[in-house]
């Protein structure tokens, strides 16, 4: 069982949702996330958290699920080595792999072109931030609101389901 109180929160105050909120990033067109890992490991050699964090940092949405999978791959293929350094492995582009890289660099170039434009706003965007600001005000309500109180917001909550599904159903 999670360790996480009422409203989802662990013991930090993260919850479900807003780790969701932090770490959803743009996602990569299939197949371009070895050239992403490779251009990194091009400019230094990385362990795999270093490259999650860079993802992050640039607002990607890739995680270990997918980073030590494919840097697993890419070992295979050759086109990158790895030793261990204490705890971390420690990832290196080989010659051949610099190779791959320079044989792809027009459609490298292009992807770090897209990849580093900023994202359009998209509608979705709005309601995940107008949801958060609700879940905000809820919380606010807290475990020692009164019963009446209680009773009120989870009638506008239901109220606004509702609405929203009639507003759906009207489309």
């Amino acid at each position: 069982m999670k360790d996480t109180d009422f409203w989802g929160e662990d013991r930090w105050g993260h919850s479900e949702w807003s780790t969701w909120r932090r770490h959803r990033g743009r996602r990569f067109r299939r197949g371009a996330l070895k050239y992403v890992v490779l251009k990194l490991l091009s400019e230094l050699p990385r362990h795999g958290y270093d490259l999650i964090r860079a993802f992050r940092e640039h607002g990607w949405g890739a995680g270990p699920g997918s980073v030590y999978p494919l840097l697993a791959f890419l070992e295979r293929q050759g086109y990158v080595t790895s030793r261990q350094e204490g705890e971390r492995r420690t990832y290196e582009i080989t010659d051949k792999g610099r190779q791959f890289l320079g044989e792809r660099a027009a459609e490298v170039a292009a992807f770090f072109k897209e990849a580093t434009a900023e994202p359009e706003e998209e509608p979705a965007d709005e309601l995940h931030d107008a949801l958060e600001r609700l879940v905000d005000a809820v919380k606010s309500v807290g475990a020692t609101a009164k019963t009446e109180t209680v009773a009120r917001v989870r009638d506008l909550i239901d109220r606004a389901r509702k609405d929203i599904y009639t507003l759906l159903a009207q489309e």
